[in-house]
């Protein structure tokens, strides 16, 4: 199946390219404070959560996702640029284009966030 055969495919693949980096790195820092929190407090003491793995789970889950969505964006990119998608009045092109923009911003702040939480010390009180 190719996107132009399948608008349905092509819509879904756009609306990852546009959300999927956001939406992860939005996720990474929800869970990673309520994890964190967690953790931290005085039943996270007692239960000896390991932050750093977990950390390190839903950095690598985020990242995944982000880097699939701006893949995603990259695809949709070329295959308008080869004319496998009917794009007549580049709408495909310029969402695939920002897609690329936020793909490529929230990739860069998964990652400073990821090594930030790792690097840092883990609970200060």
């Amino acid at each position: 199946m190719t996107p132009a055969r399948t608008p349905r495919l092509a819509l879904a693949i756009q609306v990852y390219a546009l959300l999927g980096a956001p939406l992860a790195w939005t996720t990474q820092l929800v869970v990673g404070f309520g994890l964190t929190e967690a953790a931290c407090g005085p039943a996270g003491r007692m239960w000896n959560i390991a932050i750093d793995t977990w950390e390190s789970v839903i950095f690598g889950l985020a990242l995944t996702v982000a880097a699939g969505g701006l893949a995603s964006a990259t695809a949709l990119h070329r295959a308008v640029t080869r004319g496998a998608i009917d794009d007549p009045n580049g709408r495909v092109r310029f969402l695939a284009t920002i897609g690329l923009a936020v793909g490529a911003i929230f990739v860069a702040l998964i990652l400073y966030t990821g090594t930030g939480v790792l690097t840092l010390e883990e609970c200060r009180r």
